[in-house]
């Protein structure tokens, strides 16, 4: 270690108060001044030319595998609560092309009422994505079977390191005990992560808390506007 005025150099102690009270910026200030910052000692070093990709790499984590959406389309998530959930659709197809993931959507709402879609940027099925958007939601709530088909699809060895992602209002019955075990058995077998999207009131009820590993809720109402439109719907995007 030496005694220096070299930013590049200074011990990250030296570094720290700058984030610190005003007392403490000012001694670091007066530190650099007189070039007593306690900083790494350099004997010697070399230069290398900076090397420019001509071409851009996508390189997918190997710790990101396909995605499930289970996405509650009953009649209480009309509204604004729709169009949060149809935007947060579009951005896990974004989000999946992007990162080169499989992407399957389980569209749920009463018993046996169950749209399957697999959501990729390809024609047709783009094609079937604009017109399940177009449709608006309505009917009954039934999370256990879209549960189930997501752990059927999760068995096979596509779709094995695959994670779910639950969007609903938390309108919800507790799912069966024979799923509950089920997806027990998935997330201590395959590292099954099953993250929720609270797109209402929180009820209190823990039926989220007792399907997904982490709930994240929706809060920001303010960003989707009257005419049903969502401005933002990205801050979701590191929970997968």
């Amino acid at each position: 270690l030496a005694r220096s005025d070299d930013i590049s150099r200074m011990l990250p102690a030296e570094a720290a108060l700058l984030g610190g009270t005003k007392t403490m910026r000012l001694l670091h200030f007066a530190r650099r001044a007189e070039k007593t910052l306690l900083s790494y000692e350099r004997s010697g070093w070399f230069e290398e030319p900076t090397r420019i990709l001509e071409r851009t790499e996508i390189r997918p984590s190997p710790e990101r595998g396909p995605i499930i959406l289970c996405l509650d389309t009953s009649g209480s998530m009309a509204g604004p609560r729709e169009v949060v959930a149809k935007a947060l659709t579009l951005e896990c197809v974004r989000q999946a092309h992007s990162q080169e993931r499989p992407c399957y959507l389980y569209a749920f709402s009463g018993p046996g009422d169950i749209q399957e879609l697999e959501l990729s940027v390809s024609s047709e099925n783009m094609k079937n994505l604009l017109q399940f958007l177009r449709n608006s939601f309505n009917g009954g709530t039934d999370v256990d079977a879209a549960l189930w088909l997501s752990l059927e699809r999760v068995k096979t060895v596509e779709w094995s390191d695959a994670d779910i992602l639950l969007v609903t209002d938390g309108e919800i019955r507790p799912p069966s005990d024979d799923l509950l075990r089920g997806l027990d058995d998935a997330k201590n077998d395959l590292g099954l992560q099953l993250h929720g999207m609270l797109v209402g009131e929180d009820y209190g009820n823990n039926v989220m808390e007792d399907i997904c590993g982490k709930v994240h809720k929706f809060t920001a109402w303010n960003k989707v506007t009257s005419s049903g439109q969502s401005s933002s719907a990205r801050n979701w995007r590191s929970y997968i």
